[in-house]
């Protein structure tokens, strides 16, 4: 099989390059084609003057305009790697703009377009696709949950072992958007400030200034914030000296259907991973199993969790064990991609 692989958005972001990765340690020949912002012309020639060598279309994360053309432009099969909608992460979860304006109207007309061009949309969990199904009026047939997995050239556990910190250390990374619930990573900090527990949080976005406010009015002196930019290795470096990898903590919406790229990335780093009982990444992962739990939107029982992690060292190394195994037994880029390709033969 060839599968011509197009992105609007970088192909090497890891929702394109797990599957990217995946499909070609199964044998598909993948020819990668990024399109800037002007170039959508040049991809319409490219489609036909090419279209003889290429059995499937795929379109990347972030590209509805793509799948649209891809549509168009050829008879091939068109396959929308999707995650989510453009609608649902611009304006549900970062809240950009307000749900009845021009912009949304905009952000939802676009996916409606490309879901009904897309012969397959891949999103992220079950309750993605029934959101998907009913946002934009689609048949079952067409919408597939595709775990997101992690791109494991990045992230994976080093061996032997990187040392621990001294001082047991959760740490929480990623974007400051309305979802992530950082805010209560710092109340939990402060709670278990003098329990010899140490937080790092290392991010940034469109919260950065009311994360800021907040630890400088509760000062915390146990928490670090790490805004700089950090290369991978020295961010896959960073997570592994840490003891507990902390999740999206909110009771945002957008959490019912998402499973956050931090939950794959300390899976594959075997760190135990801490997040709030959210029922989208709870399609993936079982509290006391392979994840521990809080109270979503709750710092004090994120604390509480906190310090029983710390003071259950092993059956803590046991969560950490049991997600690694989950991941190595059904995360991984080559196992996704088979069975991503299974479903394409139905098409």
């Amino acid at each position: 099989m060839n599968i011509l692989y197009i992105g609007r958005s970088k192909l090497n972001h890891s929702v394109n390059a797990v599957y990217i990765k995946g499909l070609r340690s199964n044998g598909v020949a993948v020819r990668e084609l990024f399109i800037g912002r002007n170039e959508y012309f040049d991809l319409i020639k490219y489609l036909f003057k090419h279209k003889n060598s290429f059995d499937v279309v795929f379109i990347g994360y972030d590209s509805p305009l793509l799948v649209c053309l891809a549509k168009l432009f050829s008879t091939k099969k068109v396959v929308y790697n999707a995650l989510c909608s453009v609608y649902e992460r611009l304006i549900v979860s970062r809240e950009l703009a307000s749900r009845f304006s021009v912009k949304a109207v905009y952000y939802w007309l676009s996916d409606l377009l490309a879901s009904h061009s897309a012969d397959l949309i891949m999103v992220e969990t079950d309750r993605q696709a029934r959101y998907f199904k009913k946002l934009f009026f689609l048949p079952k047939s067409n919408v597939f949950k595709a775990w997101t997995g992690v791109d494991d050239d990045v992230f994976y556990r080093n061996l032997p072992a990187i040392d621990k910190f001294p001082v047991f250390t959760t740490v929480f990374r990623g974007q400051f958007v309305p979802e992530s619930g950082v805010e209560c990573v710092v109340k939990a900090a402060k709670i278990l400030e003098n329990e010899d527990i140490n937080f790092i949080i290392h991010g940034g976005g469109q919260n950065t200034v009311t994360v800021k406010k907040l630890i400088e009015r509760t000062a915390p002196k146990n928490l670090k914030l790490v805004t700089d930019f950090l290369p991978a290795e020295e961010l896959r470096n960073l997570m592994q000296k840490c003891h507990l990898s902390l999740g999206q903590l909110s009771d945002h919406p957008r959490l019912e259907r998402t499973i956050p790229h931090k939950c794959y990335e300390s899976l594959a780093m075997r760190l135990p991973y801490l997040t709030a009982a959210n029922k989208g990444v709870l399609e993936l992962l079982e509290p006391g199993k392979t994840c521990v739990e809080c109270k979503p939107a709750d710092a004090e029982d994120l604390a509480e969790k906190i310090l029983w992690a710390k003071n259950n060292p092993d059956k803590l190394d046991k969560i950490a064990e049991d997600g690694f195994q989950l991941y190595k037994e059904n995360l991984r880029s080559d196992i996704l991609a088979k069975n991503l390709l299974d479903r394409l033969i139905q098409l």
